[in-house]
């Protein structure tokens, strides 16, 4: 094998470097000495990767990718480091990261952020009620209410913030928690009725407990309207916070599901300032009309940014247990969890104006009850309207059964599983052990030949690659020791390509990212370990080395003598020479301007 890459790489520098009247062309980045896993079937592994204008030029053994190497080519030794693609998650939510006791942040309420106890979840709201006027409403996110304690009341919360009201988001991003104030200022009384598909916890007395379910969240967004807003500037800032704490962890392409024109205005600044990380922008379904006016619009043809899809909710959350189910949850017979919004007939015709529109529509559906409904919409829109290869997404698919997956596979459905058991594991006991086998389908839809992709749905999990891999290899809970879905765990080759090769082929994008082959963009990562070689339960521990997105060194890891346990890296941008700044009067080059 080693002879024949050898030859293949010489032969394509050759043929590279002659076409320019025998002037040779050197590629602008090599690495050698690697142990590069391409995710090629055809030619799995190599030891050295050249780069040549944003493009993979070379993948084969040190010998025949030497003659690349020009005076201005920047050389990596790997030492013998593992090189993957790049990774893609497909489903995530950025946001703006602000600090979160300053006047625009939410509290940080993850396990990351530092909240592993009830008593870390008030002291946090104690320090922010410091700073914050009496009478402004505190706001905070990602609390894991397995590791505090469940889920606290209005009651509980009155008595650490009583001068302010309070809406805590829970990890799941499906369940809230208000306190009395925020109550009482959202007009919440006994008599208040339930929204279409949200739900008001209540007491023996019929009164709001604090704990609101789905869409009743929607009933305080008028006391979130007065959190002060930043301006465009000081988001954008924000934005950029979060784009580099992706490129820390190796990310260089993620999709955003559900998102808004106002979004899309600051990723489009974004990429076109020189942000390199790729985006895949599923638009929200209440803004579809907003996207087929102006997705061929010339001031949306930016560079790494895509739009395609359409993000549609039907149906709830799995970590929130409001999931909508045939069976009722373990620990409570009469409930089966929230029934969605969407009635069929409203469902298909989402659907089918979509799908006419040739977007393809990327559906969350949790429960089986609400998968089922999800398909039927698909197959009439289908039926009604024939497309080849439309490639719909079921986002998390959660909770399946043969049935389920014989019409995914047969529909040509893509699937989007959550890989989060290593961090939310102890939330699957609600479900029951039966159900175990049956959740979380990335191993028995890659049976099927069912494609599935890689993703973190970011913040419910952490945007972390490598955690994210760990967690379909072990099915292990970390808190717990637990093993949820015995015999479902993949291995960390099937890992590793969900994460690369299969995101790439639910966003259309396999032909130009997510394996490391001459022509296909030059997007990858050096790690600090083996994946392979490493124990299952410790590959959460191998760090993001250095992340080339574009053929160009976005980030390497400056080395600690303290590891930092919340980040894995520090987050140390760097943007070479490739990407400085054009001069003020210079047109504008996406691919060698710099970013920021």
């Amino acid at each position: 094998m080693t002879g024949r890459l050898s030859g293949l790489a010489l032969t394509l520098f050759l043929a590279f470097a002659s076409s320019a009247n025998a002037a040779p062309t050197y590629a602008d980045l090599v690495i050698l000495h690697a142990d590069v896993h391409t995710m090629e079937d055809a030619a799995p592994r190599a030891t050295a990767v050249a780069a040549q204008d944003g493009r993979i030029v070379a993948v084969g053994d040190d010998a025949g990718v030497r003659p690349m190497i020009g005076p201005r080519t920047r050389v990596i030794d790997a030492g013998g480091r593992v090189v993957l693609p790049g990774f893609i998650d497909t489903h995530m939510h950025p946001r703006a990261l602000f600090d979160e006791l300053g006047p625009y942040g939410d509290l940080d309420l993850t396990p990351e952020g530092g909240v592993i106890s009830r008593e870390a979840l008030f002291a946090k709201l104690r320090a922010k009620a410091a700073v914050t006027p009496p009478g402004q409403t505190i706001t905070g996110r990602g609390y894991n209410d397995n590791l505090v304690g469940g889920h606290p009341t209005a009651r509980e919360l009155d008595a650490v913030t009583p001068g302010h009201p309070v809406i805590l988001r829970h990890s799941s991003g499906h369940r809230a928690l208000v306190n009395t104030l925020a109550l009482t200022g959202a007009g919440i009384t006994a008599a208040t009725k339930d929204p279409a598909g949200g739900r008001l916890v209540r007491g023996p007395d019929g009164e709001a407990t604090g704990i609101v379910l789905e869409s009743a969240s929607g009933l305080f967004s008028r006391l979130r309207d007065t959190v002060p807003k930043p301006d465009r500037a000081a988001v954008i800032a924000a934005y950029r916070k979060q784009f580099d704490a992706f490129m820390a962890q190796g990310l260089t392409s993620i999709a955003v599901a559900g998102t808004s024109p106002d979004e899309l205005e600051v990723f489009r600044a974004l990429l076109q300032s020189g942000m390199p990380v790729q985006i895949y922008a599923m638009i929200r379904n209440d803004r579809v009309d907003w996207l087929l006016d102006n997705r061929n619009k010339p001031e949306w043809q930016v560079s790494g940014l895509t739009l395609r899809s359409v993000k549609m909710f039907h149906g709830n959350s799995l970590s929130g247990r409001t999931a909508w189910l045939y069976e009722p949850y373990e620990h409570d017979h009469s409930y089966y969890g929230l029934p969605p919004r969407m009635s069929q007939p409203e469902l298909n015709a989402a659907v089918q104006k979509a799908h006419d529109a040739g977007l393809q529509i990327a559906v969350h559906s949790n429960g089986d009850r609400e998968i089922d409904m999800t398909l039927t919409a698909l197959e009439a829109a289908q039926t009604r309207n024939p497309r080849a290869d439309p490639r719909h997404r079921i986002e998390h698919a959660s909770v399946v059964n043969a049935g389920i997956l014989a019409r995914v596979k047969q529909d040509g459905v893509a699937l989007a599983p959550h890989s989060y058991i290593i961090n939310h594991g102890e939330k699957m006991e609600e479900f029951g052990a039966a159900r175990w086998p049956w959740m979380h389908p990335n191993k028995r839809a890659l049976a099927l030949g069912i494609p599935i992709g890689g993703n973190s749905d970011y913040p419910v999990s952490p945007a972390m690659p490598l955690e994210r891999i760990q967690s379909l290899v072990t099915m292990r809970a970390r808190s717990s020791g637990k093993i949820y879905g015995e015999g479902q765990q993949l291995t960390v080759e099937q890992a590793v390509r969900a994460w690369t090769l299969g995101s790439a082929t639910l966003q259309f994008e396999e032909g130009e990212k997510g394996s490391l082959k001459p022509g296909k963009r030059a997007d990858l990562v050096i790690l600090s370990g083996d994946p392979w070689a490493t124990d299952p339960e410790e590959i959460e521990t191998i760090k993001v080395d250095a992340t080339v997105i574009d053929g160009a060194v976005v980030f390497e890891r400056r080395r600690q003598r303290t590891p930092d346990l919340t980040q894995r890296a520090t987050p140390q941008t760097i943007y070479p020479a490739s990407r400085r700044p054009p001069c003020p009067l210079s047109p504008p080059n996406r691919r060698h301007a710099t970013p920021w």
